[in-house]
Parts: structure tokens; sequence; C-alpha cells
């Protein structure tokens, strides 16, 4: 369900894994451990102790398709500038945009299978974070769910909010009040403080985060919240270290909020059900 070879190819393709195929032997320094963990984690290299070393066998180069293509720029725009420098984004390029974007398409199928098989039909429902995992118009034209887009950053609503601006649905504008039929709408807010969204739209029947948001506080907005994170723990990884270069909030009390939720498998991705206040 995860394209993981796209992802292995599009890294496979930079400068850094070039160097680093040229080299018998290096020792990190702890900062970037991670980065050669990461990388050990998809076949780039191998690890003896605290060394690594170049594999004898890399992964063999195939054709590079536009979601490689796209990891490729991220990480060597993005993801490898943070973890190496603490650089973070403050403005994003056309082809980080693209790039971006074309990322959000890794976890399409995901999207289609939690929307068919986990959610009711009907209602309202708050996207927490539209990045990484893409949630949107599957919510609207599968599960006829009404939708409510909250991002941090107002750069990454401009690319969900292009597309959706040509698909037959009844959007209402950045900012404005909700249209009386079916429709999407995008809040430019930080996560944590969703008090506004609420006021404006009253209770979520569910909410939808992707390795985003505070739980606690998606609890006592929605009925039901659906939080989804990925079991591969490279992909985990990239996507953490994406959030951060971006500046964007990544979830707060996870580990022991997650405790109490019921759990579903949807491929290579663990989908957890929290219940808000007063749901049944």
């Amino acid at each position: 369900m995860i394209p993981r070879d796209d992802i292995v190819a599009g890294i496979a393709h930079t400068p850094l894994i070039a160097l680093l195929s040229e080299i018998e032997e290096i020792k990190p320094s702890p900062r970037l451990r991670p980065l050669f963990d990461f990388l050990t984690d998809l076949g780039l290299l191998q690890r003896k102790g605290d060394k690594y070393k170049k594999v004898q066998q890399p992964p063999k180069p195939h054709d590079v398709s536009p979601l490689a293509e796209a990891v490729s720029e991220l990480f060597q725009q993005v993801v490898f500038p943070h973890l190496v420098t603490g650089k973070r984004v403050p403005r994003l390029s056309t082809e980080l945009q693209r790039a971006l974007y074309a990322y959000t398409s890794a976890f399409q199928n995901m999207r289609i299978v939690v929307v068919q098989e986990l959610l009711r039909y009907g209602g309202l429902t708050l996207v927490a974070g539209w990045f990484p995992c893409g949630f949107s118009s599957e919510l609207m034209s599968i599960a006829g769910r009404d939708v409510v887009i909250v991002e941090e950053r107002e750069d990454l609503i401009a690319l969900e909010l292009e597309r959706l601006s040509l698909l037959p649905l009844a959007p209402t504008p950045l900012g404005q009040e909700l249209a009386a039929a079916s429709f999407y709408a995008f809040e430019n807010l930080p996560l944590h403080d969703l008090k506004a969204v609420v006021e404006k739209y009253g209770k979520f029947d569910a909410a939808v985060a992707c390795q985003r948001g505070d739980l606690n506080i998606l609890k006592e907005v929605a009925q039901e919240v659906y939080y989804i994170k990925p079991r591969d723990s490279a992909v985990l990884f990239l996507n953490e270290a994406l959030l951060d270069a971006l500046g964007l909030a990544r979830p707060i009390d996870e580990e022991k909020t997650l405790k109490k939720a019921e759990r579903e498998e949807v491929g290579p991705f663990d989908v957890y059900i929290l219940r808000g206040a007063g749901s049944a």
C-alpha cells in the first residue's frame, strides 16, 4: 500500500548516496546517526557497530517514477539540510510545492481504504493537518462528508485548494462561513488551538489526523478521532523529518493517549480510533 520502492529509488538517486557509495566506512556524529540509521533501514547502507559501510549490492536502479522524483527533491532540498543543520523551509519554491503534493500520493490507497471501511457515511469532518497524508476529496466523494481542513501553513493550503477548485464540489472561501450544500473549507490555524474552529463550525462528527495534532484537543472537538501512523519505520522517519523541516506541529502525548485507543490495521498503517467525550 506504500510504494516503498519509489521512496528507496528517490533517495538512492541523490548525490549524497552517490558520495556514500564511494566511502568504504564512516562513523557519523550522534547528530547524524538517525540519518544513517534511516539510510540503513532503506538498504542503502549497512551498520557495523558504531560505523556504517556501503552495501555490497545496492538496490538496483530502475525507471524513476514521479513519486520517486518528488522524494528525491524533498530529501535533497528539505530533509537532508534539516537533519544536518536544523534548517527549516520558510518559503516553498514551485518545485518543492510540486514535490510535496506528489508525496501525498504515496498515501492515496490508504486514504481510500480508511474512508471506505472505517468511516460512517455523512457528517462534518475535521482534517487536522492536510500534510503528509493528504486527506481531502475522498472524504467527500466516498463517505459523503463535509470537510474542514486545518493546516498551519497557508502555502500548503494553496496546494490542495487549487486542486479542489477543479472538482464539482461546493467550496467556501478561506475564512468564510459554510455553504448550505455539501462543502469543503480551509482554515489556516495552529493545530494546538482549535477553539476558533469549533466556535465557527460546531463540534465535528469526526477528526482525521496523520502524525499531527494534539490528540487530547482533537478528542474535545470531535466525536471520533481517526489517528493514522505508518508502521514502516523509514516512512515514519521521513514524515517526521518533513514535518519538522516545514515547521509543522508533531503530535502531543501520542504514546500515552494511543494506549486508550482502538486499533485497526490498514495495510502497513495503524489507524487508532479515539472516542470523544459524550460519544456513543
